[in-house]
């Protein structure tokens, strides 16, 4: 700061000389280093737009490094002290995510990456960046276009990025990195922080639901890729939460090999509505939505997964079916990924594994909103009940995947 001030000084001071002298018209400007700063970042706009995966994105994403290191070196102290008013000041942390196939208002687990991402930018001042993966062989140039971009923390969404993850961790130990539903078992790369949630109560809790509100005794859910231990855990979790109720219920299941494919996910719903199931859970990205979406058409109450997708997948009540939505089963993803920027921001980032539960408030379910006098009083207290004893551990969901 006291160097920041005496730069500021001498400018004052000599600015008159070498305008007399002509120097001052040499198109060099502090202002044009803030711009540079400024579209540092993807969402600055608010319409934000996925950069370019071209060797020419990397040199642009250094170059803006630069750029905002200049202007942060030339803040003033009332303008630091009013970004971090709500915590630490994150303005020199640069921070970028690498989707899962999809994108980042997919309504998947990807937009809830993204939101965490964005609130980093809002409350910390952090620089953001971000790239939608088209497919997954593009995992590794993705990560590795961030890596090598001088970026403080990248991190990966999704279970099949873990390989790719950990190559790109050990090719970069000085950068941080963190994975959305992986674990590295019990010697993780000192770098990489594994983000995972106990999906199976969540799952628990949507069978629950699913079982309180079916009237057929026969249910379904319609899962994503079946190798992805999220995705078995949401299934198993849904099996038992609905048996604890009504044991006798008939839990429909199915896997689909793909998270981007809701033709098959509504095609897998049609049938089990016709095998009598009038509730359905989707569990498998925008695979499953369309399950839901198509579920909902036909009339059958349905269940969203890792969000509340009455607000996303039905458009906040705005499309056909939203009546039809009685929970989604919310994992938060948001919140795990800001905790993770604001743990490089504050400088103690660490490689211990994050376990999102109902009682640390990673786990929860949403509320039934336009399908509210389906999802009655004494149904929300059964479920409010069993979340408690997921929560203190008086009920456990039996569920073990590796």
């Amino acid at each position: 700061m006291r160097k920041t001030l005496i730069n500021l000084l001498l400018t004052v001071l000599l600015l008159p000389i070498l305008a007399a002298c002509g120097a001052a018209g040499d198109g060099t400007s502090t202002g044009g280093t803030a711009s540079g700063a400024a579209a540092g970042s993807a969402a600055a706009s608010g319409a934000p737009t996925p950069i370019e995966t071209e060797a020419a994105s990397v040199a642009a994403g250094v170059a803006a490094t630069t750029a905002a290191t200049t202007a942060a070196e030339t803040t003033t102290a009332e303008t630091t002290e009013t970004s971090a008013a709500g915590g630490a000041d994150g303005s020199n942390i640069r921070v970028a995510l690498v989707t899962d196939v999809g994108k980042v208002n997919d309504g998947t687990f990807n937009q809830f990456a993204f939101q965490g991402l964005q609130r980093a930018e809002q409350e910390l001042g952090a620089q953001i960046d971000y790239i939608e993966t088209q497919q997954q062989g593009d995992y590794e140039k993705n990560l590795e276009q961030f890596a090598s971009g001088d970026y403080d923390l990248v991190i990966g969404v999704g279970f099949l990025m873990g390989d790719a993850i950990k190559a790109a961790a050990s090719r970069h130990p000085d950068v941080n990195f963190a994975i959305v539903d992986f674990a590295y078992g019990d010697n993780p790369p000192a770098n990489v922080k594994g983000l995972v949630f106990q999906e199976d109560q969540a799952g628990y809790l949507a069978g629950t639901m699913a079982a309180l509100v079916s009237q057929s005794n026969t249910i379904g859910v319609v899962g994503g890729i079946e190798e992805v231990p999220a995705v078995k855990k949401f299934v198993q979790g849904y099996e038992a939460g609905a048996k604890a109720q009504k044991p006798d219920i008939s839990v429909r299941q199915v896997y689909i090999p793909s998270f981007t494919d809701p033709a098959a996910g509504g095609e897998a719903a049609r049938s089990m509505i016709a095998e009598g199931a009038d509730v359905i859970f989707g569990a498998g990205g925008q695979t499953g939505s369309g399950a839901i979406q198509e579920a909902a058409k036909q009339g059958a109450f349905v269940i969203g997964v890792d969000q509340d997708e009455y607000t996303t997948t039905f458009r906040g009540g705005s499309t056909e079916g939203a009546d039809k939505i009685v929970t989604s089963a919310i994992k938060r993803v948001d919140n795990a990924v800001f905790d993770t920027i604001q743990s490089v921001v504050e400088g103690n980032f660490s490689n211990e594994l994050y376990v999102g539960t109902v009682e640390n408030g990673g786990i929860d379910y949403a509320e039934a909103h336009d399908a509210s006098a389906v999802v009655t009083a004494d149904i929300k207290a059964k479920v409010d009940e069993v979340k408690e004893g997921l929560s203190n551990g008086s009920i456990q969901t039996g569920v073990q995947v590796q």
